[in-house]
């Protein structure tokens, strides 16, 4: 899982072209075209201020936009025959919704939130579309989305990030449970009739905690431009809602530094949007130290759950299914298997003292 933390920097200007406050681009403009690209901006970047570097980026995306839509039409009317309820999450539904243009918000995957108790028939429904389930760890607590892929007759792969929760940990991946998303969600009609996303309070919820939470306090552009397009979308009372809900989920610190860091680069939404008491005892606000190790990471995961789970959660790291470990050493011979077990281990053990801001 990458986080992000290390993407490569980019200067301030970056932000004044976004912001339309630029007419022109500085002399070392070209060398930052990979670090935009890595940040996901380049084709909003391109449609601010195009620059020849940054042509070919947002050409791509603007064909794989059409291709990706036409895939996700028709994944959606397979849910809907099925009686299948989910929501579109994250990119594709802030593509569509609060962005100019989907092409707009380059993205992997289509990321769909479903209710746990449909895992399998959306498992099963998957297989029937042609889409080939990604091999899970089988660390149950530890997974909660599951990836499915296929490539299509133009030779583009289709990628769909199938989430039962929020987030993998348990520390926030019951702030926000996909009966209530349902309960508030809206229409995305740009999309199809029946395509459905969060509101946007809990779609800026989500983008607080999925930024922090699942990418540990990353300051990736794109994901903080989302949190600056739906800040604008709220109304007062949205806002007052937002931190009510916020508070009562214990997720009031995160939202506020997500919400901070994308007001310094693209400026703020609102007086006031802000909450003048942010608590300094929420177990969320542990990912905003990014000198964490990822030993802390999963002593904090160990935490919030149960002591049965906590076993259950040790057991599978120590012990995942074989055809995990083999397709994570896949060159291996299957004689090597044991090990392969006792090589992943060490390295596990070595990787639990690694500080999160070092990669």
């Amino acid at each position: 899982m990458a986080d992000f933390i290390n993407t490569l920097q980019l200067p301030p200007w970056v932000g004044a072209i976004i912001r339309g406050e630029a007419s022109e681009w500085p002399d070392d403009a070209t060398q930052y075209a990979v670090a935009l690209e890595q940040h996901a901006v380049a084709p909003l970047v391109y449609a601010r201020l195009p620059h020849p570097a940054l042509r070919e980026i947002a050409l791509r995306a603007a064909a794989a936009e059409m291709l990706r839509l036409d895939d996700l039409r028709s994944l959606l009317d397979g849910f809907e025959r099925r009686g299948i309820p989910l929501l579109i999450i994250k990119g594709s539904a802030l593509a569509y919704d609060v962005y100019e243009a989907p092409e707009l918000r380059p993205r992997a995957d289509t990321d769909l939130l479903i209710d746990r108790a449909d895992v399998p028939r959306v498992r099963a429904l998957m297989g029937e579309l042609g889409y080939t389930a990604r091999l899970l760890s089988g660390d149950p607590h530890a997974n909660r989305q599951q990836a499915f892929a296929r490539r299509d007759s133009f030779g583009v792969e289709h990628v769909y990030d199938v989430h039962w929760d929020i987030a993998n940990t348990p520390v926030v991946r019951d702030a926000l449970r996909f009966d209530e998303l349902r309960a508030r969600s809206m229409a995305l009609p740009r999309i199809a009739a029946a395509a459905r996303a969060p509101s946007h309070v809990d779609a800026l919820l989500l983008a607080c905690i999925h930024r922090v939470a699942h990418h540990h306090d990353s300051d990736r552009l794109v994901w903080l431009y989302d949190i600056h397009l739906l800040c604008r979308q709220l109304s007062p009372a949205d806002r007052q809602e937002l931190w009510r809900r916020a508070a009562e989920r214990r997720v009031v610190a995160i939202c506020d530094r997500s919400i901070e860091i994308a007001e310094e680069w693209f400026g703020a939404t609102g007086d006031g949007f802000r909450p003048s008491d942010v608590p300094t005892d929420e177990p969320s606000a542990s990912f905003l130290d990014r000198s964490r190790t990822r030993g802390a990471l999963l002593a904090a995961d160990l935490k919030a759950l149960g002591w049965r789970a906590r076993l259950e959660r040790l057991r599978d790291l120590a012990l995942p299914p074989a055809a995990f470990v083999r397709a994570s050493f896949p060159h291996a011979p299957r004689a090597a298997l044991p090990l392969l077990y006792v090589y992943r281990a060490a390295r596990g053990l070595r990787r639990l003292f690694h500080r999160l801001d070092a990669g």
